[in-house]
């Protein structure tokens, strides 16, 4: 391996945490880790990784080697990212954090042709709600709901997301169909959370904005888990409409309350960069690729 390729290498092991997990993201075999982190070690003379059968860490030489060896792996980066910008080809290692919801059911599936059509690109996706990475360039994008707040970033709208109460048949035949939001504290109500309290879902009527206090048997912040426990008929969900649309058109769950919207009518979706003067060429690609696939466009 090249010098390069051991240092990438060996940066990647750190970042992610063990031999293993750095295989899953370079797409090799563990032992093939292992055996280049070995011959690295040989060259330098030292120790690097202090492990055990329960966890690993770096000794004082591989504190040392990481400090620089991750200055050189982001030089290598950004000189390979200046000739793509002179060569106006997309290339490099694009890294991209995405909620966890959002990868899972918009990202991933247009990954592939997106290689394909970008085979000099890899793809590095991290589940994760930070933006603070895109600042200092650790992070080239990030795919996120709601309004950006920090000034210093920007935002390009990919689709408007709006949400729909959705049960399962079996739910409705067991508890009835709720026909005003005003019914809705009488169900077993399926909410997204992130901290404890009391939920409140919002709905525009003809009488002006109503505004509901729910309750149920479970709260949490994953939306597709909320999918999983709607589908098993454990009450009604609010989703967004990328996350439910094919089990709303294959019948397996149906719509509540579907003349009546929530509020606010609708979220936006956008991919958000560091303002920088001329984004790179495999970001732009990315962006565009989205933009032009994503329901809603």
């Amino acid at each position: 391996m090249s010098d390069s390729g051991s240092i990438n290498m060996f940066v990647c092991v750190v970042e992610e945490g063990s031999f293993s997990a750095a295989a899953r993201v370079l797409g090799v075999a563990p032992s093939s880790v292992a055996r280049q982190i070995q011959q690295l070690e040989q060259v330098l003379g030292a120790r690097l990784f202090q492990r055990t059968t329960r966890k690993q860490s770096l000794t004082e030489a591989g504190e040392l080697y990481y400090r620089h060896a991750l200055r050189a792996a982001e030089e290598l980066e950004a000189a390979r990212s200046g000739i793509a910008r002179m060569t106006g080809a997309p290339a490099g290692v694009l890294t991209v954090t995405a909620e966890p919801d959002l990868a899972v059911a918009l990202i991933s599936p247009l990954l592939p042709a997106f290689l394909r059509a970008y085979p000099e690109v890899t793809v590095r996706l991290l589940f994760s709600s930070a933006l603070s990475d895109l600042v200092d360039g650790r992070i080239d994008l990030a795919v996120r709901m709601g309004q950006l707040k920090d000034s210093s970033l920007v935002a390009r709208k990919l689709f408007v997301s709006r949400s729909q109460l959705c049960a399962s048949p079996a739910y409705i035949a067991a508890h009835g169909r709720p026909e005003h939001p005003l019914d809705l504290p009488g169900h077993q109500c399926l909410s997204f959370r992130t901290s404890a309290g009391q939920t409140l879902w919002r709905f525009a009527t003809p009488d002006g904005p109503c505004e509901v206090p729910v309750s149920g048997p479970v709260q949490a912040n994953g939306l597709e888990f909320l999918k999983s426990l709607a589908l098993s008929g454990c009450g009604i969900a609010l989703l967004p409409d990328w996350t439910a649309r094919k089990e709303l058109e294959r019948g397996d769950l149906v719509a509540v309350l579907s003349g009546f919207s929530s509020l606010p009518a609708g979220t936006p979706v956008s991919a958000v960069y560091a303002e920088r003067r001329q984004l790179e060429p495999k970001t732009r690609a990315f962006v565009d690729f989205l933009a032009a696939r994503l329901p809603g466009r």
